[in-house]
């Protein structure tokens, strides 16, 4: 027996008979299920992406969470030992002196995660941003709408302010 020759690989098939081609509703029922396919891709796209953002956010948000942590855990530890002393029998300005550096360590501490304390002088320009007047105080040499005194000191957090510096301010002339 021999064989039948083999078809050379650049011949085209067979056109199509007219039963076989697509009619133009076939076809715009193929072109909107292939639309219909790529929207449900892109919107399966977009949810994975909304899931993966959330769980960045978390992660990110824990990551900051556990560095403030870290930096705070070995002052706690330091106010367990002092506590761990007879306080009562300590000397007043020897209790006066941990408690001094306890406060420094923990500054130092907030420094580190970026978190800065908030006391502006006498005569510093009031920024309602930072600072809360809460009382008005006549201060000689000092301009009206600045700072008279700092009542209690804020914090920020780079220009996020955690808690206002409360103040008090000098009265504008005409109040």
């Amino acid at each position: 027996m021999m064989a039948e020759p083999t078809k050379p690989l650049s011949e085209e098939p067979a056109a199509e008979s007219p039963a076989e081609e697509l009619s133009p509703l076939a076809e715009l029922q193929k072109q909107v299920e292939e639309k219909q396919n790529a929207y449900l891709r892109v919107l399966a796209d977009f949810q994975n992406f909304q899931r993966r953002a959330r769980e960045n956010e978390l992660r990110a948000r824990d990551h900051g969470v556990s560095q403030v942590a870290r930096s705070i855990v070995p002052v706690l530890e330091h106010m367990d030992l002092a506590l761990g002393h007879d306080l009562r029998a300590l000397p007043a300005d020897k209790l006066a002196d941990t408690v001094d550096i306890l406060r420094a360590e923990l500054l130092k501490a907030l420094n580190q995660c970026g978190i800065e304390r908030i006391e502006p002088a006498v005569g510093d320009e009031f920024n309602p941003t930072f600072h809360e007047a809460v009382m008005q105080m006549a201060v000689e040499q000092v301009a009206p709408g600045h700072v008279a005194q700092c009542l209690q000191a804020g914090y920020r957090f780079g220009e996020l302010p955690l808690r206002s510096a409360k103040v008090a301010v000098t009265p504008k002339p005409d109040s």
